[in-house]
Order: C-alpha cells, then sequence, then structure tokens
C-alpha cells in the first residue's frame, strides 16, 4: 500500500480495550504508557500518555 501526503491511517483501539469485555477483563491504558507507531521508510511517532 502506498501512503500520500495527507493520507489518514485509522488503527483502531488496542486489543483488550473493549466494551464487550467484562469489566475485570478490560484494559485500559495508563499514565507512563508509551503508544508507538512506526512507518517503515518514514518515521516514527511515540506517545506518553500523561
Amino acid at each position: 500500500m502506498t501512503l500520500k501526503p495527507g493520507d489518514v491511517i485509522f488503527t483502531g483501539t488496542p486489543e483488550g480495550v473493549v466494551l464487550g469485555y467484562p469489566e475485570e477483563e478490560r484494559e485500559w491504558l495508563k499514565p507512563g504508557e508509551t503508544l508507538e507507531v512506526s512507518i517503515e521508510n518514514i518515521g516514527v511517532l511515540k506517545n506518553t500518555l500523561r
């Protein structure tokens, strides 16, 4: 797949963050966790939750 300037990438929700799971099995992102997305030959986008 070729990306062009202005293309938007929708990644969805991380595994485990699903409202259909029982309350005790849900996993939510927490402060201090880092999300990282990389695209070959373009670079890496890193976000750390506060």
